[in-house]
C-alpha cells in the first residue's frame, strides 16, 4: 500500500503538455489524492512548474508569489494569434532594416512598470468563459489592461530575426504580451519561439524533478529526494516553536493567549502578519495570524488572544523531510523579506 506524502515538488514540465497533465501524472503515479499547480505554464513552455500534494494544497493562499524569472526566444518579422509559434500567423512584415541596436535600446524601454493586454489564449475568465475557449471558437473579445512590472529585462543574444532574452518580473505577467508589445514597438512584429520559466518565487530548477525522471518512478517514497516540506515552502513565515500542549491546544482551533507565549522563543512580528507554527516531531502544524504586533504583546493581561489559527495541518505518516541542498530550508524568521 502507497504511503501519503504531504508536502510541494518542482517540476521541470516539458514542452507539449498542459499545466494539468503534471498534476494528473502526479497523482495517477503516486496515489494521490489532492494535488494542484501553482502559476500555470503554456503548452509550448517548459520549466519550474510548482505542484502542491496532499496537505500542501493548504498552503496555496500563503504562498507569496515572488518575482518569476524566464529566458525567451522572440522570432522578429511575424505575429500569431496566439502570440507564440503554436499559433496562425496573422501579420508578416519584412524585419531586415532593424539594426541589432534599435532592439538592445527598445527592449530596454520595457524596464519597470508596464501595462499589457493579455492574450486571448489564456486562462483569464470573462463572464464565467475561459479566454482560451472563446478563443478556440474563433473568438475575440476585449480584455482590459493590466499593470505589471518588469524588475529586469536583459538581451542574451541577438541573431536576427532571433532575439533571446532573460526577464524577471511580478505574477500576472504574460511573457507572450511582452514579446508582441516588444515587436509592435520595433514595428515588424514578433512572436515567441520558446518560453522557459527558471523560478517561480522562492522555487528554482535547481529543485526540480525532471519529466523524465518522475515518469521513471512509482512509489511515493522515491520523491522525497524532491519533495519540499509543508514547513520549508514556506520560508519567509516567522516561525513559532510549539511544544506537545500548545501543538494539541492549536489543532483543536484554539487561539494562542498571551500567558501561552515566551518572550524568549519569540521572532518578530507585525499586527495582522502570518505565522507558521511548527513542532519538531510533526513538522508544521499550522498558520496563524497575529492579534498583536510582536513587541507589544500585552504581557499584564494573560487572557489576550496573541495568535489566531487559520490553517491546521494534520500529522504525515511520510518520514519527516530533510532540508537538502537545493532545497528551500526553513529557518527562523529574523526581519529581513
Amino acid at each position: 500500500m502507497k504511503k501519503g506524502i504531504d508536502g510541494l515538488l518542482v517540476v521541470d514540465k516539458p514542452e507539449g503538455i498542459t499545466s494539468l497533465d503534471v498534476v494528473r501524472e502526479v497523482k495517477r503515479r503516486f496515489g494521490v489524492k489532492k494535488a494542484g499547480h501553482i502559476g500555470t505554464l503554456d503548452p509550448f513552455a517548459t520549466g519550474v512548474l510548482p505542484v502542491v500534494i496532499n496537505e500542501g494544497t493548504k498552503l496555496v493562499p500563503f504562498l507569496k508569489e515572488g518575482p518569476k524569472e524566464y529566458e525567451a526566444t522572440l522570432r522578429l518579422g511575424e505575429e500569431t494569434d496566439t502570440d507564440d509559434w503554436t499559433g496562425n500567423v496573422i501579420m508578416k512584415k519584412s524585419w531586415e532594416e532593424v539594426h541589432p541596436d534599435q532592439v538592445e535600446a527598445l527592449i530596454q524601454t520595457f524596464s519597470g512598470k508596464i501595462r499589457q493586454i493579455p492574450p486571448m489564449f489564456s486562462a483569464i475568465k470573462i463572464q464565467g468563459k475561459s479566454l482560451y475557449r472563446l478563443a478556440r471558437q474563433g473568438m475575440v473579445v476585449e480584455r482590459k489592461e493590466r499593470e505589471v512590472e518588469i524588475y529586469n529585462i536583459q538581451i542574451e543574444e541577438l541573431d536576427l530575426p532571433l532575439v533571446h532574452f532573460i526577464v524577471s518580473c511580478s505574477k500576472g505577467t504574460y511573457i507572450r504580451s511582452l514579446g508582441r508589445d516588444i515587436g509592435k514597438k520595433i514595428g515588424c512584429g514578433a512572436h515567441l519561439l520558446s518560453l522557459r520559466r527558471n523560478r517561480s518565487g522562492p522555487f528554482t530548477l535547481e529543485q526540480a524533478i525532471s519529466w523524465e525522471e518522475l515518469k521513471h518512478l512509482s512509489h511515493p517514497d522515491a520523491l522525497y529526494p524532491w519533495l519540499i516540506s509543508l514547513e520549508a515552502a514556506l520560508p519567509s513565515l516567522p516561525e513559532v516553536i510549539g511544544d506537545e500542549q500548545l501543538v494539541q491546544k492549536v489543532r483543536f482551533g484554539r487561539e494562542m493567549m498571551v500567558q501561552d507565549l515566551f518572550l524568549q522563543s519569540l521572532p518578530a512580528f507585525e499586527k495582522g502578519e502570518w505565522l507558521k507554527m511548527s513542532s519538531p516531531q510533526e513538522g508544521l502544524v499550522a498558520i496563524l495570524k497575529s492579534e498583536v504586533k510582536g513587541t507589544e504583546i500585552p504581557w499584564a493581561d494573560p487572557k489576550v488572544v496573541a495568535l489566531r489559527p487559520l490553517r491546521i495541518f494534520h500529522p504525515s505518516s511520510s518520514p519527516s523531510l530533510q532540508g537538502g541542498e537545493g532545497k528551500v530550508v526553513s529557518t527562523r524568521h529574523q526581519g529581513e523579506r
